[in-house]
């Protein structure tokens, strides 16, 4: 045989790939797929988890404040009390002249201003953070929250103010 002539059997010596292997395959595109549902599970069962933790969390602090209102309320009575009884019908000095006791918690502490007539409770640090102060003025007859950081939970919603 010369050498000009080709072997034909020696030309097609290359294996071609057979369908089955390009079957089993995956494509850096389906890879990306892949990973990117796998990304979008975690993110929104991490989110989920963490929407739970926050909830709860809240519902902790609406009811460390839901405990406190009744206490509002007697303070607000005994001052009205006060008042009406006073011959100049004035608010008392001080929280300690209506004689209520301890009205301290540990997540929340009462102060009272005469200059300004409002009745003042305080977050503690049990509360989760404290300095947060919900006022009733005793003029307006109407509450409101001071948080000096409304970023950081928990905080008090004015949601759960007694609506009167």
């Amino acid at each position: 045989m010369p050498d000009n002539v080709k072997n034909e059997n020696a030309v097609n010596t290359k294996k071609t790939p057979k369908m089955a292997d390009f079957s089993t395959r995956v494509s850096l595109v389906e890879l990306i797929m892949i990973l990117m549902l796998v990304g979008l599970v975690f993110v929104f069962y991490f989110g989920m988890k963490q929407l739970q933790i926050d909830k709860a969390n809240e519902a902790i602090a609406q009811e460390k404040f839901e405990n406190i209102i009744p206490t509002f309320k007697n303070i607000i009575e005994a001052m009205e009390t006060y008042r009406k009884a006073d011959e100049f019908g004035d608010y008392p000095a001080f929280l300690e002249e209506l004689n209520l006791g301890d009205i301290n918690t540990n997540d929340f502490k009462f102060e009272y201003s005469a200059d300004t007539y409002t009745i003042t409770a305080i977050t503690q640090p049990a509360f989760g953070k404290a300095g947060i102060k919900v006022i009733y003025n005793l003029s307006d007859k109407s509450f409101t929250v001071e948080d000096p950081i409304p970023d950081k939970k928990p905080t008090i919603k004015d949601e759960w103010l007694p609506q009167d």
